[in-house]
């Protein structure tokens, strides 16, 4: 039997950290939900394009939370532009998770139209896991910033440049891990001992790797679609980079006022 005990305190520099996610995250992506983009999406849409544009607002404010990190801020242009690429799915749904506090009937819906039966079932379940967590929100943005700091590919894309490495892949893993420790200390505070800290997070890999297969699926699907895609937003656009060569400093990625 493992020893109960009290939940570890966190220290004043992890209070001063979290303290700074949630103020970068208040004044990004919660601010572009209230005044730009109350809901996503707007409406049921019927085309993957119109969809993923209805959240343009929303991943203008996403990056300007990274940049206000200041781990990833400090990393070269192209790495920034490659790790933003590369975890656009991802980041979109722990993102709206952390945003809504009830799954959008809309997205639902979309979803069910959009995709083919395997994936749109898939991608319903990996909604709801992730909005299972959104009880604890400080979580989410904590993963939100792990997440777009993963050195690893996080992407299903028939891509050159998405498979190159990082200009500065050390820089990379020494920011992602600031967040780890992060979390890992985040979660001995809430919760009565190690065990169930071990357990919780098994748990929450777990169901992040599935999250991850469902986009690797879904975004194999959509980058066929190049109809779809030439009639995105540019900033959405610029997430399914189809030129050849690639053209990694594409200005439309990061370069948000």
């Amino acid at each position: 039997m493992f020893p109960q005990s009290q939940p570890q305190s966190i220290s004043p520099s992890d209070q001063t950290l979290l303290t700074n996610i949630c103020s970068a995250y208040e004044r990004t992506c919660i601010a572009a939900k209230v005044e730009q983009s109350p809901s996503f999406p707007s409406l049921k849409r019927a085309s993957v394009h119109t969809l993923l544009n209805d959240y343009t607002e929303r991943q203008k404010a996403v990056v300007k939370y990274f940049k206000l990190i200041p781990e990833f801020d400090q990393l070269s242009m192209c790495d920034k532009i490659r790790l933003i690429r590369n975890h656009f799915c991802i980041t979109l749904s722990i993102n709206e998770a952390t945003l809504s506090s009830d799954i959008s009937p809309k997205l639902m819906d979309s979803i069910a139209i959009l995709f083919k039966p395997e994936i749109s079932s898939s991608l319903a379940q990996s909604i709801k896991l992730l909005h299972s967590y959104n009880t604890d929100r400080m979580l989410l943005k904590i993963l939100l910033i792990i997440k777009s700091l993963s050195s690893g590919i996080n992407r299903f894309i028939n891509e050159a440049d998405m498979d190159q490495i990082y200009e500065d892949t050390l820089a990379v893993f020494a920011a992602q891990n600031i967040y780890v420790e992060l979390l890992w200390r985040y979660l001995l505070s809430r919760f009565p001992s190690e065990l169930y800290a071990i357990k919780f997070y098994n748990k929450l890999i777990r169901e992040l790797m599935f999250v991850q297969r469902v986009c690797f699926m879904t975004e194999s699907y959509i980058y066929s679609l190049t109809n779809e895609i030439q009639q995105m937003n540019p900033l959405i656009k610029s997430m399914w980079p189809i030129s050849n060569p690639p053209n990694i400093r594409d200005t439309n990625v990061i370069e948000i006022d």
